[in-house]
């Protein structure tokens, strides 16, 4: 017991944690970033896939069973180490946004079309009554309808990519788990080491979970919409 309660004290002097808080940072940085990029082509993607527009929706479609097939590490490895081989170099931070945003797209639009599925028929025809186009009452009534009964798992989604994101570090990208291997090669205590990472990992996602449930509740209506489609 004693050995073990100096290894955490060995993490948590010197430079150490000042390390795992520049990667947290880090890994927040990224996660946000490819959230926000899964979030426009998620949309995009599920839009395309749930109104069956010709050959967009069927490139929708193999898009999300690429991708989704294929395990994020190695869209990591092509996206880092493959496309210098076309001419296209980039620094770890954005091929890890990258890597990660078109990975989480792929399941966001899952999200997105499940939400517009949720959207009872007539809101499209409501807002075309209203004078709008259908390009606007689809923006403007039937995606913050959408958005709101998806939010809960978009949350889970941002979570998932939060936890993704620890494998960044095969890209060279310093972020928490990185920091993390860094500080176990320096003092050789790998379970105090990942015992902290644990900790901070849970307490992020934790934190982030409480937050998405107070958004449900803020944006909740208090009715569940029946599962019809738009069209």
């Amino acid at each position: 017991m004693a050995d073990l309660l100096e290894g955490f004290k060995t993490i948590f002097s010197g430079d150490y944690p000042s390390l795992l808080l520049q990667g947290l940072e880090l890994t927040l940085a990224v996660s946000l970033s490819a959230l926000l990029v899964s979030v426009v082509l998620g949309t995009l993607l599920g839009l395309l896939r749930f109104f069956r527009l010709p050959l967009l929706g069927v490139l929708g479609n193999a898009y999300v069973d690429v991708v989704r097939g294929i395990p994020l590490i190695v869209l990591l490895s092509v996206v880092y180490y493959g496309l210098p081989t076309l001419g296209l170099t980039l620094p770890s931070f954005p091929a890890a946004v990258m890597a990660l945003g078109l990975y989480s797209a792929a399941y966001t639009s899952e999200i997105v079309r499940g939400g517009l599925s949720s959207v009872p028929v007539g809101q499209i025809e409501a807002g075309r009554s209203l004078g709008l186009s259908r390009a606007q009452a689809v923006r403007h009534v039937v995606l913050p309808q959408a958005w709101r009964v998806a939010l809960p798992a978009l949350g889970n989604e941002f979570i998932s990519l939060i936890l993704g994101s620890s494998l960044a570090s095969a890209v060279t990208l310093q972020e928490l788990f990185s920091q993390g291997r860094y500080i176990t090669n320096a003092t050789y205590r790998q379970f105090e080491v990942y015992a902290v990472l644990a900790v901070m990992y849970f307490g992020l996602t934790f934190l982030l979970t409480r937050v998405v449930r107070w958004l449900e509740r803020r944006f909740s209506r208090g009715e569940a919409l029946p599962e019809r489609r738009v069209i």
